[in-house]
């Protein structure tokens, strides 16, 4: 069956978006002692650890999907591309030091003042950024805003993409039967 893809990048980017803000609150909560519903700092320091590892755990895969689906779809990187890569490889480097940050506050028992910082402001402000390129990326492909796309010709040197996909110009057209589709 001739379909289009699934894209994984798109897919696991926004488990990432959702934990930072999760993570916030869980940190929040469990750093005021706060009891919700019968929830206290135990589940909420809980629920942080789950976060911080969750959303490291899926930024790597979600990173790396996104430059093996760039390359594949497109001949350059502009401007957008080059922002998300930085500020994802930043965001796990955060992750992962706030995740050391927690291990040794836990051993220790003592408490680290930047990391409330780091996990409450600065996971979400680099969320609330790669959010920002995303949609432009997106948005800009579907014609609603303008994009940060730069012309394959007017890179040094230029790229002639017609070059890059000579080789599927003799492919057959690809045909889809709607009969056989349904299973009927």
């Amino acid at each position: 069956m001739n379909h289009q893809p699934v894209h994984i990048h798109s897919m696991l980017v926004h488990a990432v978006i959702a934990f930072a803000p999760l993570a916030a609150c869980s940190f929040l909560l469990d750093a005021t002692g706060a009891t919700v519903a019968g929830i206290g700092p135990p589940v909420w320091r809980l629920l942080l650890w789950g976060s911080l590892v969750g959303m490291l755990a899926v930024a790597l895969p979600a990173t790396v999907t996104g430059i093996a689906e760039r390359n594949h779809l497109y001949a350059n990187w502009p401007p957008s591309h080059r922002a998300k890569l930085a500020l994802s490889a930043i965001l796990i480097a955060l992750i992962a030091i706030e995740l050391y940050a927690l291990w040794l506050n836990q051993a220790n028992g003592g408490g680290i003042p930047w990391l409330g910082v780091a996990v409450v402001i600065g996971n979400n402000a680099v969320a609330l950024a790669l959010s920002y390129y995303g949609l432009r990326i997106t948005l800009g492909r579907q014609g609603l805003v303008a994009t940060s796309y730069v012309a394959d010709m007017d890179r040094e040197p230029p790229v002639d993409i017609l070059d890059v996909v000579a080789h599927q110009a003799a492919e057959p057209a690809r045909m889809v039967d709607v009969r056989q589709e349904g299973g009927g």
